[in-house]
């Protein structure tokens, strides 16, 4: 993989980094509080994000993430929050070439989920992925 691209070990310290932050978070760690088996649930964003940069597991997990983000009454506000902590944990954890490159698949994802998610929410409409 190029140079700029994190390494697997790096999207796990990026994770759990960001994680950290977002759980106890005053505005976004609600969201996280149905979530029963924690460990599970971040081994699952570390695969979906090193999928997402072109990295390659023998067993990828099928990841929904417009129906699991769907039902959660996500608003622009925690979008923007998120996307700042994203952005500030990225620069805390990652070389700067490495943390602009994963930044440019997070605005990518969160253009998708603002589409989708959001600008759909109280519109009673079905998302299929």
């Amino acid at each position: 993989m190029p140079d700029n691209i994190p390494s697997y070990d790096e999207v796990t310290s990026v994770i759990h980094a960001f994680y950290e932050k977002l759980l106890v978070h005053p505005q976004l760690g609600h969201f996280f509080e149905h979530l029963e088996d924690f460990p599970v649930h971040e081994k699952r964003i570390v695969d979906f994000w090193w999928i997402s940069m072109g990295g390659k597991l023998e067993n990828p997990p099928k990841i929904d993430m417009i129906g699991k983000h769907f039902p959660l009454g996500i608003k622009d506000a925690d979008l923007e929050v998120w996307l700042g902590l994203f952005s500030e944990t990225l620069q805390q954890e990652l070389a700067e070439d490495k943390g602009i490159y994963w930044m440019d698949k997070v605005m990518t994802i969160a253009a998708r989920l603002k589409q989708i998610v959001i600008d759909n929410q109280g519109m009673g409409a079905q998302i299929k992925k």
